[in-house]
């Protein structure tokens, strides 16, 4: 894949993440344990530095 091993699961967890943040009811906190990450911070920043917009912002931009 030419990727870390750590490169390609964060792009997984986030990849994830993001199916998961479409759901209308599904929470950030929720969502963050769900995709492996114990503290919901370090998720968001994570998530950020991937995809260029916080979760919530994601989660709002999917359900408009």
């Amino acid at each position: 894949t030419g990727q870390t091993i750590f490169d390609y699961l964060l792009e997984f967890r986030i990849d994830m993440a993001k199916k998961l943040l479409k759901d209308p009811d599904s929470k950030v906190a929720v969502v963050s344990e769900k995709v492996g990450y114990t503290n919901k911070s370090y998720f968001c920043l994570a998530f950020k530095k991937q995809v260029g917009m916080t979760p919530a912002e994601f989660k709002n931009k999917a359900i408009i």
